[in-house]
């Protein structure tokens, strides 16, 4: 059979990112309001299945991680791949809010090992020296998933109906993403594969500094989180709560996606040249300054069109930072298991982001969100900065 290194490893990760977050995350955004009228459930309980997998994802991913620290990520790939498929299958069978719930639930299981963290820990591994520019190509590549899958359910669901685009997003599953996951068969690479790659390192050592530097980064990455999760999806509505026309907002939005990509693509070509820790405390304070702006000098078409690209590229730099920065502080040792416990309090977050800034919108106007979004920001630098300085000061020693 055919194995996958390098950079075909990478590239077919980053398909079946693609596929995985295309034919389930964006399903509701799409497809909501037809399988709420189908099922006989409410538009808001329809969007709820993301917030199902999100909490199922939460509380299975230390376990995965624990696994592939083990076993390695190989059979979590496909295992994941697999379980995609059923749910999908489940979701396009499914004749009422129970049954859409359970695939909801399934997909959280599925989802730490097809989509997050498991495929950034096999990049990881089959990228020593180089795990830093493979993961910003992989988060650069997944920016495309919603040029391709909006535009395409927008398209198929009058042709063929939410239920036969679920079956047929299940076969991409099979008959696309498991097949990839099948030849990528990583391994943790030996202590001297990587000798120049500052990611191998043995990283922190010291216990009680090790707990000190996990608990900092894991408060700063889920405030950071919930920002950069929670914030795109109000975009808009804030937009036209400034008083912006409906097309000039979603113009301001539309800027994200490519701010986000450009950020990606900078840190390919120049990022090694700057510490992880340093790019991850410019791009918190990056976000914290741009989500100010509309505060301070109100929320013209110019000045949110500047915090959104402020944000965008604060926030494509920080998925970067929150995949590659556990492996530089914590080592290679355990990092599966890192991530896995990492990942716990942040899909929390996520999962909760989107509806607490929707209800401060309503609540407070247009502002308050975004006074919001700066002071989480500011509070993730502060804990990026305790990192840093437990991290610096265990080098000195």
């Amino acid at each position: 059979m055919i194995v996958l290194q390098g950079r075909r490893a990478i590239l077919a990760l980053a398909a079946t990112q693609i596929v995985g977050w295309g034919s389930t995350y964006f399903l509701p955004a799409m497809l909501g309001a037809q399988m709420a009228r189908d099922l006989g459930m409410s538009v808001s309980f329809a969007f709820a299945g993301v917030t199902i997998m999100l909490v199922v994802g939460a509380f299975v991913g230390p376990v995965y991680g624990r696994f592939a620290d083990r076993r390695g990520p190989h059979a979590l790939l496909v295992a994941g791949s697999f379980l995609m498929a059923l749910a999908l299958l489940g979701l396009g069978l499914a004749t009422g809010p129970i049954g859409y719930a359970a695939c909801w639930l399934l997909l959280g299981l599925a989802m730490p090992m097809a989509l997050t963290p498991i495929p950034f820990v096999a990049a990881a591994w089959l990228t020593p020296g180089s795990a830093r520019r493979a993961v910003a190509a992989m988060t650069l590549l997944g920016g495309g998933t919603t040029v391709v899958y909006l535009p395409l359910m927008a398209w198929l669901e009058p042709q063929i109906g939410w239920r036969a685009i679920c079956f047929l997003f299940a076969a991409s599953q099979l008959l696309l993403c498991l097949p990839l996951h099948a030849m990528i068969a990583p391994q943790p690479p030996s202590a001297d594969s990587a000798p120049n790659a500052p990611a191998a390192s043995a990283g922190i050592g010291a216990p009680a500094a090790r707990r000190a530097a996990f608990w900092a980064m894991a408060l700063s990455f889920s405030c950071i989180g919930f920002v950069t999760w929670g914030l795109p999806l109000q975009l808009v509505a804030i937009g036209t709560a400034y008083g912006l026309p409906l097309s000039l907002a979603v113009a301001v939005g539309a800027v994200l996606g490519p701010s986000q990509m450009a950020s990606r693509l900078l840190d390919i070509l120049f990022g090694l040249r700057f510490p992880i820790l340093k790019i991850g405390l410019f791009s918190q304070a990056l976000i914290a300054a741009s989500c100010a702006l509309p505060w301070l000098l109100g929320g013209s078409f110019a000045m949110l069109t500047a915090t959104v690209v402020g944000f965008g590229l604060g926030a494509g730099a920080n998925t970067v930072v929150r995949i590659i920065a556990p492996l530089v502080v914590f080592g290679r040792e355990g990092y599966a298991s890192l991530m896995g416990r990492m990942n716990l309090p942040l899909n929390l977050v996520f999962a909760t982001a989107p509806f607490v800034l929707a209800a401060i919108l309503e609540a407070g106007g247009p502002a308050a969100p975004l006074l919001l979004c700066a002071g989480l920001s500011s509070l993730s630098f502060v804990g990026l900065s305790i990192v840093k300085r437990v991290a610096d000061g265990q080098a000195v020693q």
